[in-house]
C-alpha cells in the first residue's frame, strides 16, 4: 500500500465509513462516496448516521485532517474499494429441499463498478469488499472494468 495514496471507497455504510476513516486516520487520502446526499450532510456536520461507538470522533478527526473527503462524486484515486449493499431480492427467492434460497441484488455493485470506470488508470487497484455471490468479481466487475481499457 506504499505506492497507493489516495483511496476512493464506494458506500458509506457498515463496512464503508469505517474503512475510510481508519485509511485516512493512517494518512491516506480519502475520498468516500455515497449516493445519498442526507448522508454526505450528515458526515460533513460531524456527525454520523450508523451506530458504531467511537466512529463518530475518529470520523469527525478524520475530516478536519482534510485526510477524509466526502461527496456523491466518484473521484480518481489509486485505489476503490467498492462497499454497497447486496440486499436479497425478495421475488426471486427459490426453495429446494425445503431450503429458501434468495438471490443477491448486484444492482449497486454493477453502478458502483460503472462509476469508477471512467477514473481507471493502469496500475489501479479495485477491490469488491461487498458481500456477493461466488464469480461475481470475473463474472460480473471484471467485463464492466475492462471497458476502460
Amino acid at each position: 500500500m506504499s505506492d497507493i495514496e489516495t483511496v476512493c471507497i464506494l458506500g458509506l455504510g457498515y463496512i464503508g465509513l469505517p474503512t475510510a476513516a481508519m485509511f485516512a486516520t493512517h494518512g491516506k487520502k480519502v475520498i468516500g462516496v455515497d449516493i445519498n446526499q442526507e448522508i454526505i450532510n450528515t458526515l460533513n456536520n460531524g456527525d454520523i448516521h450508523i451506530h458504531e461507538p467511537g466512529l463518530r470522533e475518529i470520523v469527525r478527526r478524520a475530516i478536519s485532517s482534510g485526510n477524509l473527503q466526502v461527496s456523491t462524486k466518484v473521484q480518481p484515486a489509486d485505489a476503490f474499494i467498492i462497499a454497497v449493499p447486496t440486499p436479497f431480492q425478495k421475488e426471486t427467492a427459490q426453495t429446494e429441499d425445503g431450503i429458501q434460497y434468495k438471490q443477491a441484488d448486484m444492482r449497486y455493485v454493477v453502478s458502483a463498478t460503472e462509476a469508477i470506470v471512467p477514473h481507471l488508470q493502469p496500475g489501479n487497484l479495485v477491490i469488491l469488499e461487498s458481500t456477493s455471490p461466488p464469480n461475481t468479481t470475473v463474472g460480473l466487475v471484471q467485463p464492466i472494468l475492462e471497458r476502460s481499457g
